[in-house]
C-alpha cells in the first residue's frame, strides 16, 4: 500500500508542473506569426490590430483588452477567416492555456492604476457651487415649478461635455484632458462665479465669515478648495495676488476676489492630486484627506464638506467605524442625487431621454413628458440607494415615482396629484413626482420604465433589437459587438405584397448564419418588451411578446421575463452592477488584475442580501479604493 501511494504521489508531482506551467509568450507569437500576422501587421493592419507591435509578456499584460478580443474571435471560430487555414487543436489549446494563466487565473488582490483625475464638468460645477455656497443652475422657476426648458449654466455653456472613457463613464481619468482653451474658459467661469458671492448672503458668510483680513479669508478657502491641509507658503502665494491688486488701486473686495479666482483656476482645485512614493512598498494607503476626497466624489460628485474634510485632516477615517459613519451620512444627504444622476444615469442611459436635441427641438408637451421620464428614473435610483433597497429592484419592483402625465401613460387608476391648483400663467407646468405603487406586475423597474423604453426606440416605432442589446449590456453585462456594415436596417426588410410583423422582420433580418449567433441572445429579450410602445405605453393588440432564451427559459409576458432574469440570471446581474460601480468609483476601466477584488465584492454583496449599501461600503473599504501602487512598479 505504501509503495502504491508513493507511486501515485510521484506521478502527481511529476505531472503537476507540466499541467500548471503556462506557455511562454514566444510560443504564442509563433502561433500568431503562422496564422494571423499576415493580415495584422504594418501601417494599416486588419481591424486596426497590429499584432507585431506586442513582443513581450509584459507588453501583452498591458494590452489585455487586445488579447480579450483575440481570445473571443479564436474561441468563436470567426478568425482566421474561412479562406485561411484554421488553427490546429494543439495551437488553440496552447493559446487558451496561456490566456487563462495570464489573464483569468489571477488570485492576488492588487491596487491597479490610480491615474491623475481632473474634475469632470459636472464635478467642477458642483465643487464651485459647494465651495462658494452659490447656485449656478436653475431647475426651478420663481413660482416653484420646473422650467419647461432648463437654461444651461455658464459651465455647461462654455465647457463641452466630457466623453465616456473605457470604463463607460465620464469620470474616466484617461479622457479628462485639459487644453489652453478650456483653461481660459475656466478663468471666465471662476470670475463669474466669484462675482455671484455678492448675490447670496449665505455665500458671503461662508467665504468671508465676519473677517476683512485677507489671510483669515484665504486660508480656510484654499484648504476647502484643495481638499487638504495647506502650507503657509501656499497661502502666501495667493496673498501676494491680493497685495499686488491693492498696489494697483483695486478695492479690498475685488482684490480678495482676484485671489479667489486664482485659487479656482489652480491645478490643485481642478485636479485631484494624491501623494506618490517610490519607497519600495508594493502598495501604500492614501492619506485620510485623499480618502475623504475619493469618497465625496464617488457619492456626491463634489468636494468633501467641512465635516468630512475635517475628519480626513484629523486622520480618523483610517478607523473603519468612523469611515462607516461618514458613508452613512453621505448616503442620507440630498447630495446623493448626484450619484443617481452620474452613476445611475450613465450606467442605465436614462440621461439620454433629455438629450439636447429633444429639449431644444421638442414642443412644451414633449419636453414636459421627457422631463417627467427623466425625473422618474433619477428619483427612483436615488430612492433605491438611499433606502438601501435590493439591487434587483433595478429590474423588477412594485413602485416608482410618477405624476399625472406618467400616471396616464402607465394607465394608473386613481392617481392623485399633490398639486390641485395652478398659478395663473403656469397652468401647463409639470406636476411634481411622488412615489406610487404599481399594481401591474408588468410594470416596475428600469426594464419597463418609460425612460428606458424611449431611449431604446426609434422616434415613431419600437426597436426590439435596440432593446435587447440594452438589456444584454446594461443589465446582464454582456455587450454585443457592432453589426457588420453590410447588414441593412431592420425597416428595410420587406416582402412585396405583405405587411410584416416586427417578429417576422427580425426573423428575415437574422436569417444569415453569421448574424444568428448574436441575435439568438438579443431578439428574445427585445421582443419580450414589445408590449411597450415607443414611449412605454402598454399595448396588447396584435402583439406577440413571447419568447425563449438561449438557455431554455420561456416567457409569455414582460412580468415573466423579469422574473426569469432576477431568478435565473442573478449572478450575472450581481457581477455586472459590481463591475460598473467599481469602475465608476475608481475612474478607470477595469483590467484583468481586478478580477480578485471583483470576486470578493460580489461575494460580500451576495452575503449581505444584495443591498446597495453593502456594495457601496465594500467598494469604499476595498484595497483599490484606499490604496495606490508604487510608482516604480
Amino acid at each position: 500500500m505504501r509503495d502504491t501511494c508513493f507511486t501515485l504521489l510521484s506521478i502527481v508531482l511529476l505531472w503537476t508542473p507540466l499541467l500548471a506551467a503556462a506557455p511562454k509568450f514566444t510560443e504564442i507569437t509563433q502561433i500568431l506569426q503562422q496564422n494571423c500576422v499576415s493580415c495584422h501587421k504594418g501601417e494599416k493592419p486588419a481591424g486596426k490590430l497590429n499584432l507585431t507591435a506586442i513582443t513581450t509578456q509584459d507588453q501583452a499584460l498591458r494590452t489585455d483588452d487586445i488579447w480579450e478580443r483575440v481570445h473571443e474571435v479564436l474561441r468563436g471560430g470567426t478568425m482566421p477567416p474561412k479562406d485561411n487555414e484554421p488553427l490546429s487543436k494543439e495551437e488553440l489549446a496552447t493559446f487558451e492555456h496561456w490566456y487563462e494563466e495570464s489573464f483569468l487565473n489571477v488570485t492576488e488582490i492588487v491596487v491597479g492604476a490610480s491615474p491623475l483625475r481632473r474634475l469632470t464638468r459636472r464635478e467642477y460645477q458642483n465643487s464651485i457651487e459647494d465651495l462658494l455656497n452659490i447656485k449656478l443652475h436653475q431647475e426651478l422657476a420663481k413660482d416653484g415649478f420646473r422650467f419647461m426648458k432648463p437654461p444651461p449654466t455658464i459651465v455647461e455653456k462654455l465647457l463641452p461635455q466630457d466623453p465616456p472613457g473605457g470604463s463607460g463613464f465620464r469620470n474616466d481619468a484617461l479622457v479628462l484632458n485639459l487644453d489652453q482653451t478650456a483653461i481660459i474658459k475656466m478663468l471666465q467661469i471662476a470670475r463669474y462665479s466669484v462675482d455671484q458671492i455678492d448675490s447670496f448672503k449665505a455665500a458671503q458668510q461662508q467665504v468671508y465669515g465676519n473677517s476683512t483680513d485677507p489671510l483669515t479669508i484665504l486660508h480656510p478657502f484654499i484648504t476647502r478648495a484643495f481638499r487638504r491641509e495647506v502650507a503657509q507658503q501656499e497661502v502666501d502665494k495667493y496673498h501676494q495676488i491680493y497685495l499686488k491688486s491693492r498696489t494697483e488701486g483695486v478695492s479690498h473686495e475685488n482684490s480678495v476676489k482676484n485671489a479667489l479666482v486664482a485659487v479656482l483656476t489652480s491645478p490643485h482645485f481642478l485636479y485631484r492630486f494624491e501623494q506618490t512614493t517610490t519607497n519600495g512598498m508594493h502598495r501604500y494607503r492614501i492619506t485620510d484627506s485623499e480618502l475623504a476626497t475619493r469618497l465625496s466624489y464617488f457619492l456626491w460628485s463634489s468636494s468633501p464638506d467641512d465635516d468630512l474634510l475635517a475628519k480626513g485632516m484629523r486622520g480618523v477615517l483610517g478607523k473603519r467605524e468612523q469611515l462607516e459613519v461618514e458613508v452613512d451620512r453621505l448616503l442620507r444627504s440630498p447630495n446623493l442625487i448626484e450619484f443617481a444622476r452620474n452613476f445611475g444615469g450613465q450606467w442605465l442611459g436614462f440621461h439620454e431621454v433629455i438629450s439636447d436635441q429633444v429639449i431644444s427641438t421638442g414642443n412644451n408637451n414633449v419636453v414636459k413628458q421627457r422631463l417627467a421620464m427623466y425625473d422618474e428614473a433619477l428619483m427612483y435610483f436615488e430612492y433605491l440607494v438611499r433606502e438601501n433597497r435590493s439591487i434587483f429592484e433595478v429590474i423588477d419592483s412594485r413602485e416608482s415615482y410618477v405624476n399625472q402625465m406618467l400616471a396616464g401613460l402607465y394607465g394608473i387608476k386613481g392617481f392623485e396629484s399633490p398639486v390641485q391648483t395652478r398659478l395663473r400663467g403656469r397652468e401647463d407646468a409639470p406636476d411634481p413626482l411622488i412615489r406610487w405603487p404599481h399594481s401591474d406586475p408588468n410594470r416596475g423597474g428600469y426594464l419597463t420604465m418609460a425612460a428606458s423604453m424611449a431611449i431604446t426606440s426609434a422616434p415613431q416605432r419600437t426597436s426590439p433589437i435596440r432593446r435587447g442589446v440594452w438589456v444584454l449590456d446594461k443589465i446582464l453585462g454582456t455587450p454585443v459587438p457592432e453589426p457588420p456594415a453590410v447588414v441593412p436596417p431592420l425597416e428595410d426588410v420587406r416582402i412585396p405584397g405583405r405587411t410584416l410583423t416586427v417578429r417576422e422582420q427580425i426573423e428575415l433580418h437574422t436569417a444569415n448564419e453569421s448574424c444568428r449567433s448574436c441575435h439568438k441572445h438579443i431578439d428574445p429579450l427585445g421582443l419580450g418588451l414589445e408590449n411597450f410602445g415607443p414611449l412605454g405605453r402598454f399595448r396588447t393588440n396584435d402583439i406577440d411578446a413571447t419568447g425563449t432564451l438561449p438557455t431554455g427559459q420561456s416567457f409569455t409576458t414582460p412580468a415573466e421575463l423579469k422574473t426569469i432574469l432576477v431568478s435565473q440570471y442573478s449572478s450575472e446581474i450581481r457581477r455586472n452592477i459590481t463591475e460598473r460601480m467599481l469602475a465608476y468609483a475608481l475612474g478607470r476601466r477595469l483590467r484583468y488584475y481586478d478580477k480578485p477584488v471583483i470576486d470578493d465584492l460580489v461575494k460580500q454583496l451576495e452575503d449581505g442580501g444584495d443591498h446597495f449599501h453593502v456594495l457601496i461600503k465594500s467598494i469604499v473599504n476595498s484595497i483599490p479604493f484606499q490604496h495606490r501602487h508604487n510608482l516604480t512598479e
